[in-house]
């Protein structure tokens, strides 16, 4: 069996080490701004990196990291530190309220009760609406002493460009691919550690998604859908293979089907099967090839990210309706 290793909270990922330097470097001279702004894609550590330093800013000892043995160590670990709050939607897919941010007018405000800082961790910055945004936004003008804000987002585009502007920016890159397989292969059981390349291409090279991937769950799901996907390339009924689309995680289908499309659109261009992402998808992407184009699957990726973004608003939409329209979209787009 491979020995599985669990991350210290209190550490940033080895991907992360510039960023980590940079954030500290800037505390330690004081030139750490009050409100920072962690972007990249889902799976390469954004949380993580957010809470490694809220604990080395709460921390009373801090070295390279916090010392983990501190009193405001002991309750970070416990979940229980009174300078430390954290934000997102109440549950997965709704809104951040204004309410939840008006709360934090009152915890930025007060003097911290371990006399250092005060960490607000807010995730994903691309939830809050506009009465959300606004209101997160008069913290962030008038921002007191020794507050953080560490707002975190996958979809940059979609946050407010007032709120951009008032905060630092950070990039979070994708680890090198030595670097991800290195990581992953310590993090996964020796089974799937096996397949540690295959799931970092599906990932597009995020090691923390390529290790959700591994999920039995997810790899049944997907393989669920792939058949799914096989017999509407064979001329079968959206209407009827639709229940088929959303069964199982439907945000995961959905970024399945994007990573297709992408596929699809590269392996077009390049015409190299080793450089695919999905190589179990070749045969259905060389049917693609005979029926469709690159300017339709980029029309029918936004059709499919439209689906996303709506989901991931809090809309509740009719499911069952919307991959119906959106399969019948996509065989009118790929296979006609």
């Amino acid at each position: 069996m491979t020995e599985l290793v669990k991350d210290s909270p209190l550490m940033p990922f080895v991907w992360q080490q510039d960023c980590w330097s940079q954030l500290t470097e800037q505390h330690r001279s004081g030139r750490l701004p009050h409100a920072l702004l962690l972007a990249g894609e889902q799976g390469i550590g954004k949380y993580h990196l957010a809470r490694a330093l809220a604990a080395y800013l709460l921390c009373r000892h801090p070295a390279q990291t916090a010392c983990g043995e501190c009193a405001s160590c002991t309750l970070f670990h416990a979940g229980t530190h009174p300078d430390l709050a954290e934000v997102m939607p109440e549950s997965e897919g709704k809104q951040i309220k204004i309410e939840q941010i008006r709360k934090l007018q009152t915890f930025a405000s007060k003097t911290a009760q371990q006399g250092g800082f005060r960490v607000v961790i807010l995730q994903p910055a691309d939830a809050m609406n506009i009465n959300a945004a606004n209101a997160l936004l008069k913290n962030l003008e008038e921002p007191g002493d020794n507050v953080l804000f560490i707002l975190l987002s996958n979809r940059t585009s979609a946050v407010m460009p007032t709120i951009k502007s008032r905060c630092q920016q950070f990039s979070l890159p994708i680890p090198d691919r030595e670097q991800a397989l290195n990581w992953l292969n310590h993090h996964l059981s020796s089974h799937a550690a096996l397949h540690a390349e295959k799931l970092l291409k599906m990932a597009q090279g995020n090691p923390l998604l390529a290790q959700e991937l591994a999920d039995e769950a997810l790899h049944k799901q997907r393989d669920k859908l792939f058949f799914a996907m096989e017999n509407l390339t064979r001329g079968g009924d959206p209407v009827e293979l639709a229940p088929s689309f959303i069964d199982g995680d439907l945000q995961w289908t959905l970024r399945w089907m994007q990573q297709w499309l992408n596929d699809w659109c590269r392996w077009m261009v390049t015409q190299d099967d080793a450089d695919l992402s999905f190589p179990d998808m070749l045969p259905l992407y060389r049917q693609w090839q005979h029926s469709s184009s690159l300017e339709k699957a980029r029309l029918l990726f936004q059709d499919v990210g439209r689906l996303r973004t709506q989901l991931l608003s809090g809309a509740n939409p009719n499911l069952q309706l919307a991959m119906e329209a959106l399969l019948i979209r996509w065989a009118g787009k790929m296979l006609l």
